[in-house]
């Protein structure tokens, strides 16, 4: 019987495909890329509305929930070859003579989610650009979105360099950057007043802007769906992830001056401390959104080719175009543009526990998630997400 199960894990292994095999470390910077940039952007300013113990209690239980989260993903992702949720939800959930019919259904919705995110992060780097050279925000949007693309467009593996690289730099620039703030005087870190309205938006942007759903389906082929190497990028990649939403969080409350700015608040923290300072926060800043921009935009032209089969720089075009053209024409906010996202996918959210149980049920092994795959565990991600949809609609005070 063990045997018989172990060869149905090796079939499964096997049959995974992927345009290019990722190191460890080009895998966990996969996630750490996917996962900063948002999350870098948004929470120092939520986190004015809480308090400091809050953040770090909010961060400690958003880092379980998205281990948790992401393990199944990527089990779910590996029963089904590595392809993307809207293939995982065909093969698994989407039954019977309807089954194209929901599956063109969710390839709509989750495609708009991503867009929707993708949208924001051009605005975001928009910002930066129009900041440094003074151009029209609709010119810096257009450089953005083909300074960015050239690097997907080059392919997987040529994603996985960039991260890499990536991360490490964002590392040096938030070493200088801390240094410089405990080298001039700081704020006393004074709580806001408690609301459950700013608590629940705290907790929901932690939790959904640090996820990397997409980035954890790119490791699972990359790394050839060796489950040992799948779980250590996990683990690690969401945790040096954690770290710098906090580091960045703390360095931001302590060194701001003035009002915090709800979209660049790092930038902020750079213009408080010296002029090389403000330049390093603008590279950091435009790297992190960056970062995520590579993963976000390969994962859309996945979810593109595996749903209609074209080659793959002709999906990233299909995929990224209407990005660039919402961004253009559509909400400019970054912050708006994250929470709409936020709401849209807790649908899908829902959705992939339900598939995940099915999929472990028929695969009859778990050798990803073990334990945590278990009934208790896809309830409390049921009940992350609602409280995280919550979160998303309810108006800060």
């Amino acid at each position: 019987m063990v045997r018989a199960l172990e060869s149905k894990t090796e079939l499964k292994v096997k049959s995974i495909e992927s345009e290019a095999e990722l190191t460890i470390f080009e895998s966990i910077s996969m996630i750490v890329g996917h996962s900063i940039g948002t999350g870098i952007i948004a929470v120092p300013y939520l986190a004015t509305k809480n308090s400091l113990k809050d953040v770090l209690w909010i961060l400690a239980l958003g880092y379980i929930i998205n281990v948790i989260l992401h393990l199944l993903i990527a089990e779910l992702s590996y029963n089904n070859g590595g392809v993307q949720l809207v293939k995982s939800f065909e093969g698994e959930l989407f039954k019977g003579k309807f089954q194209k019919v929901f599956s063109w259904g969710m390839f709509i919705v989750y495609g708009i989610a991503i867009m929707l995110g993708v949208s924001g992060n051009i605005n975001g780097g928009a910002q930066i650009i129009q900041n440094w050279f003074a151009i029209p925000f609709y010119m810096a949007q257009i450089i953005y979105y083909l300074l960015a693309g050239i690097v997907v467009f080059m392919g997987m593996k040529a994603v996985g360099v960039a991260q890499k690289y990536t991360v490490i730099l964002l590392m040096v620039i938030v070493s200088c950057l801390t240094i410089g703030t405990f080298m001039n005087p700081m704020n006393s870190l004074v709580a806001a007043p408690f609301h459950p309205n700013n608590l629940l938006a705290l907790y929901s942007m932690v939790v959904f802007a640090t996820s990397a759903n997409q980035a954890v389906i790119q490791s699972v082929k990359g790394l050839k769906g060796d489950p040992k190497k799948i779980r250590f990028s996990i683990l690690v990649g969401f945790a040096i992830s954690t770290c710098f939403v906090l580091i960045v969080t703390s360095t931001v409350l302590l060194g701001s001056k003035g009002v915090l700015d709800k979209e660049m608040a790092y930038l902020q923290l750079g213009k408080s401390i010296a002029p090389w300072a403000a330049l390093f926060a603008g590279v950091f800043s435009l790297l992190a959104l960056l970062s995520t921009f590579w993963s976000n935009t390969l994962s859309l032209r996945d979810v593109v080719h595996e749903q209609v089969g074209l080659n793959n720089k002709v999906c990233w075009i299909l995929a990224t175009l209407p990005c660039i053209l919402f961004s253009l024409f559509g909400v400019s906010s970054f912050i708006i543009l994250t929470r709409l996202m936020s709401g849209v996918v807790v649908l899908v959210g829902i959705m992939l526990i339900f598939t995940y149980n099915r999929s472990r049920k028929n695969a009859g092994v778990s050798p990803i998630c073990g334990k945590l795959g278990t009934i208790p565990f896809q309830i409390l991600m049921v009940v992350s997400t609602a409280i995280c949809a919550i979160g998303a609609l309810l108006p800060l005070t």
